[in-house]
């Protein structure tokens, strides 16, 4: 008989608890959810900062094609002076 009250106690709490194990349930989904998504912004932070590696690289490359040409052209144009005189 003590059991079966214990059991319908325990029955009448939850029942007249539901609300408040949902909004606990609720409130550990979405922990879960926000330490996932801090993995996600560290992927993408990770992959943020090798694509402004990259990004930097080519960019000194560009640069030094740039000095290049700067250079061709100001051969170019001394030549072009020298045929023409």
């Amino acid at each position: 008989m003590k059991t079966q009250k214990g059991a319908m106690g325990i029955l009448e709490f939850l029942r007249n608890s539901w609300f408040l194990l949902a909004f606990a349930a609720g409130v550990i989904y979405w922990v879960a959810r926000q330490d996932s998504s801090l993995d996600e912004l560290h992927r993408t932070d990770s992959r943020l900062t090798a694509l402004e590696n990259r990004t930097t690289i080519l960019e000194t490359g560009l640069g030094q094609l740039q000095i290049k040409i700067d250079t061709i052209r100001e051969d170019v144009a001394l030549i072009k002076t020298a045929v023409i005189q």
